[in-house]
């Protein structure tokens, strides 16, 4: 089995009691769930050509492709003190306060949602923007502060991460799964004190979404660019330096106090009201559940204790999203663009890159392909007289990745071939061994 220890219910999402402390066991979920109605088509554009690429990127689509998803809202809120009374009457406090993600472009299942192209390792790339689903329901407009009315101007916190400002890790030791998240998490920021870059952006009522009907909650989309060459490194060891991290969190202007209600699904009046936040969100229930083995592109949470400085089930700062019950995954996408693309498509079968080029003798050159069948394939370095000097691969592979180095010590600085082939397609490729 896949869930053990430190498997959490996301109970954000519960329209029930919420239990007062958490143990280091599991936690099932119980109770209702809050319905997302999109509003908004997520955004589209591509530019593909050997020299440069740029695409949106949707990880949940990805894993909703391998498996069932129920698209949900999850609120934010800046402290647990104010409560939400679902349709059953039984009222819980706000638990999250801070969501985000990690994303990286190698994970070959990326391209079972757009049009077929995988960044490797070797890809160096550009985060321009990222986009998410969300809901803001805006009660109050303007309050008085002793000298008259002001308007409300609440605040959404947008946090963008580098590797160094991530912590990388795995659990369950049964059958291990990794993940990348936030390293701290401080309640007067309302977030993270190393972030890469931070935006504090100003909701007023034009950013606004409905209150919630019988049905659910309507969401926006909205497209935060991030600061100019926002640029990632290549990733040869796979040791996670080109991942890509935001967080997002909120801030009110409206004072609250314990007890205060955040939003009553009962039917009961709420006397004081509130403005609140939230985004859109993927669960896989039970059924199918994708473990993340190799490629970081995972969501986590902040919870009530994070934020006071304590931990759940041993999760510090945060959970990531695939530590739950039911796998959760956050609705985003990235818009990236690179100019090294480096992959190509030989047919239908197989995608393949060789790096880097030039390569250098003192360096290993590296072959990544991945294989919709399984079979024959090789790739073979001639001169430019057409003599075959070296068999980088050469045999019958499963379907799926697969990652070869060669040494190339032996080669002579100057101009190669490199003759790919798998099954009855094949191509050439010049390559520049320098010292």
């Amino acid at each position: 089995m896949k869930r053990t220890l430190q498997r959490l219910a996301f109970t954000f999402l519960l329209a029930a009691v919420v239990a007062p402390t958490f143990a280091q066991q599991q936690v099932k979920v119980k109770g209702e769930r809050a319905h997302e109605i999109p509003m908004s088509q997520d955004p589209t554009s591509n530019t593909k050509a050997k020299a440069f690429y740029a695409n949106w990127k949707f990880p949940a689509d990805v894993v909703g492709q391998l498996t069932t998803l129920d698209r949900y809202v999850g609120f934010l809120y800046p402290d647990s003190v104010v409560k939400i009374v679902p349709a059953s009457g039984n009222p819980y406090f706000q638990f999250t306060h801070a969501v985000g993600a990690a994303f990286t472009p190698n994970d070959p299942n990326l391209e079972l949602s757009d049009d077929n192209t995988v960044l490797s390792r070797y890809n160096a790339y550009t985060v321009d923007s990222v986009y998410f689903p969300y809901l803001y329901v805006r009660y109050i407009d303007s309050i008085d502060l002793g000298a008259g009315k002001v308007k409300v101007v609440d605040t959404l916190v947008v946090q963008f991460f580098k590797f160094p400002n991530l912590v990388k890790g795995s659990f369950n030791q049964a059958d291990p799964e990794s993940f990348m998240k936030n390293t701290n998490f401080t309640k007067r920021l309302m977030g993270a004190n190393n972030a890469a870059y931070t935006m504090n952006i100003p909701l007023t009522d034009a950013d606004s979404t409905s209150a919630p009907s019988d049905q659910g909650w309507g969401s926006k989309g909205k497209i935060v660019p991030l600061p100019a060459n926002f640029n990632m490194p290549a990733d040869p060891s796979l040791t996670g330096q080109n991942v890509f991290g935001f967080m997002i969190s909120f801030k009110t202007m409206i004072p609250y106090s314990l007890g205060d209600t955040m939003e009553a699904r009962n039917g009961a009046e709420v006397t004081k009201k509130l403005n609140y936040f939230g985004h859109s969100l993927y669960s896989n229930g039970s059924t199918t559940q994708i473990a993340q083995k190799e490629y970081i592109n995972n969501s986590w949470w902040v919870g009530s204790e994070h934020i006071y400085g304590g931990n759940i089930n041993g999760w510090e700062n945060s959970i990531p999203g695939n530590a739950y019950f039911s796998d959760q995954y956050l609705n985003y996408g990235v818009h990236i663009t690179t100019q090294t693309l480096g992959t190509e498509k030989l047919d239908n079968n197989i995608t393949f890159g060789v790096y880097p080029n030039p390569v250098s003798t003192t360096e290993n050159l590296m072959a990544d392909f991945n294989l919709v069948n399984a079979s024959n394939v090789s790739i073979a370095i001639y001169d430019i007289l057409g003599n075959k000097v070296m068999d980088v691969v050469d045999g019958y592979y499963t379907s799926g990745e697969h990652k070869v180095d060669a040494n190339i010590s032996g080669l002579t600085p100057g101009m190669y071939i490199y003759n790919v082939k798998a099954g009855n397609a094949t191509t050439s490729k010049k390559i520049s061994v320098i010292d």
